[in-house]
């Protein structure tokens, strides 16, 4: 258990600059728009002001939360293309191997470092931004003048709805997208950083010797392209979102996160867990019988 909180340690500290530095600078780059946007005397608002007053924190925490989102599978899928070779690059492959660690046992910590300690750092981003926004809703009441100043109680009560939400989505996203990181990052093992390139590409030759196979009959013209459409198809309840936009009503956490969990096929999610170990397995024998011969 020690050896693996050490192999967790090191992912933390080799990526930290992805996964807390660059966070941070994106937060203070938010603090800084805001801060331009409120006091550079080009703000103005005219019109209705009445649903604006309540959803301002709402609407801009949602769309925060959303552009997290996407930075975290980003930063996630770059890791794990990256991760698993990291150490053959500045020979700390050799130190690890002599230790009573195996390869198995490394590239989980990795699998588990990309899953839980890194996105958690993500999310601690999404609330501190959340803050700055908040910060920014009691501001804007200074320099618009139509619009009243918030209710400190029901912007907590917002910040914390939505961080919920959004912590389900992001736990519920990072599952369903496991084996596909988990794929690149095999792949890394063998071919280094080549593994992006190839992580698409092998599914793409799959596809065009099945359709030289079978003449294209399959259903939309592959079996291996409409899986993996299927499969990487994680959108919301778009129709939802928007109506929760434009609603006056506040955000219901229960009620999103529920039309969140009911879109997840859970059987496609447990099988692709199950592949996303079959495949570290794989990679790990690997390293265990070829990558000090090679």
């Amino acid at each position: 258990m020690r050896s693996f909180l050490a192999l967790l340690r090191r992912e933390y500290l080799e990526h930290r600059g992805a996964f807390l530095y660059a966070p941070l600078i994106l937060i203070a780059i938010q603090a800084v728009l805001i801060a331009v946007a409120l006091f550079s005397g080009h703000a103005r608002f005219s019109g209705p002001t009445s649903s604006l007053d309540f959803r301002l924190f709402d609407n801009g925490y949602l769309g925060i939360a959303v552009l997290w989102g996407g930075y975290l599978f980003i930063s996630v899928f770059f890791y794990f293309a990256d991760a698993f070779n990291a150490d053959r690059r500045n020979n700390q492959i050799y130190f690890w191997k002599s230790m009573p660690v195996s390869d198995l046992k490394v590239l989980l910590s990795k699998l588990v470092a990309g899953l839980t300690i890194l996105p958690a750092l993500v999310f601690l981003a999404l609330l501190l931004s959340g803050v700055v926004a908040a910060v920014a809703s009691f501001l804007v009441p200074l320099v618009l003048p139509l619009l009243s100043s918030p209710d400190p109680a029901a912007i907590a009560a917002s910040w914390a709805r939505i961080s919920l939400v959004a912590l389900c989505y992001f736990v519920l996203m990072l599952l369903w997208y496991t084996p596909f990181f988990a794929w690149v990052g095999a792949l890394s093992t063998v071919v280094g950083r080549w593994s992006i390139g190839l992580a698409l590409l092998v599914p793409a030759v799959a596809s065009l010797f099945e359709g030289v196979i079978d003449f294209g009959a399959a259903p939309g013209g592959s079996y291996v392209l409409s899986f993996l459409k299927q499969r990487l198809s994680f959108n919301f309840d778009l129709p939802y979102l928007q109506y929760l936009i434009f609603s006056t009503e506040p955000v219901d956490p229960v009620a999103l996160a529920g039309r969140l969990v009911a879109t997840v096929d859970w059987l496609s999610l447990a099988l692709g867990l199950v592949f996303a170990l079959l495949v570290v397995w794989l990679a790990s024998e690997y390293r265990r019988r070829r990558v000090l011969k090679g």
